[in-house]
């Protein structure tokens, strides 16, 4: 289901980063960047991500890169909004679906031993892989996380959504530009995501993993399980794979650059997700840039779950 660069660039890349810290507006006063959210009980908790600039996608001479990524360019990000702290969990989305009855797709793909394959009767509430409530839910549809969001900004008021994908990446580099957000790169992962590693090729010898073990076998983490990157944000690499809110292009010629979605992956029936997961077999797939393009908005998968953003309030603007 997923799959899994030029010196110019790389220098763009670093000026402006540095440029972010000079260039962009500074969060309106009142907000605190970092600052924890939560509009309700059962409502995901959500940290504040600065305003900035950024160049999204990969240079041509990223290792591990892949066509999709390019052509970089740069994004800004004009205003402070809110990020999901983690992955939404089967406890929130069970709140979800307790409020409005919703149905559950009617089969998820899931490893069913020799393969990945998709099962009928299989559901986030039965996924083949052990969750408790503080897992990430994951076998729900792009429409299923939109119909979510939705449920929250009507329950809460507050303008909640899947994040565009450039507002994603930009909250998982965490104010950094190079090919992985991990101080130490690649060999790290594991101090900071759930990622296939030696106990899960222990569970499937056939997978290309990382060396290093994250301390899961086969099947996801209980979410903010590992260190948060630069923003304060859990997950963001490893653990499921993310649906965003646009609809996937093979290329980024003609995308936005301040932030928004291109496209809503519900109507335009092709659909993108981003962060790699407990189960992907690339290490490459752990890089910010890395793109998937999902098979369908209604396809669930047992690695594949999502996180919502929302934007401030004009009082959390300016009180």
């Amino acid at each position: 289901m997923h799959k899994n660069t030029n010196i110019g660039l790389g220098l763009l890349a670093g000026a402006l980063l540095l440029a972010s810290c000079a260039g962009v507006p500074k969060a309106p006063a009142g907000v605190a960047i970092g600052a924890a959210i939560q509009d309700c009980p059962t409502c995901p908790k959500l940290v504040v991500v600065p305003a900035g600039r950024f160049v999204m996608g990969s240079p041509n001479d990223e290792p591990q890169r892949d066509a999709d990524e390019g052509p970089a360019h740069e994004v800004v990000i004009a205003q402070p909004f809110a990020m999901g702290l983690t992955e939404v969990t089967r406890g929130e989305y069970a709140a979800f679906v307790r409020a409005t009855g919703r149905a559950s797709a009617p089969g998820c793909m899931v490893w069913t031993g020799a393969k990945l394959e998709l099962v009928a009767g299989k559901s986030w509430q039965d996924t083949n892989i052990t969750q408790t409530d503080e897992h990430p839910v994951v076998c729900v549809s792009w429409r299923d996380a939109a119909a979510y969001a939705a449920w929250l900004a009507k329950t809460t008021g507050k303008n909640y959504r899947l994040p565009s994908e450039a507002e994603w990446e930009y909250a998982a580099r965490g104010g950094t530009q190079g090919a992985y957000f991990f101080p130490g790169g690649e060999a790290e992962a594991c101090t900071y995501a759930n990622v296939a590693d030696a106990s899960a090729k222990k569970a499937v010898p056939q997978w290309r993993t990382l060396a290093c073990d994250d301390g899961v076998g086969l099947g996801t983490a209980k979410v903010g399980s590992y260190k948060p990157n630069g923003y304060g944000l859990h997950d963001m690499i490893g653990n499921v794979w993310e649906w965003m809110a646009d609809c996937y292009h093979e290329r980024f010629d003609g995308a936005p650059t301040d932030g928004s979605s291109w496209g809503l992956a519900g109507e335009c029936g092709v659909a993108l997700d981003r962060g790699g997961g407990f189960s992907n077999l690339i290490p490459g797939n752990l890089r910010p840039a890395n793109r998937s393009r999902a098979p369908s908005p209604d396809n669930p998968a047992y690695s594949l779950g999502f996180r919502v953003a929302r934007d401030l309030t004009p009082q959390e603007h300016s009180n």
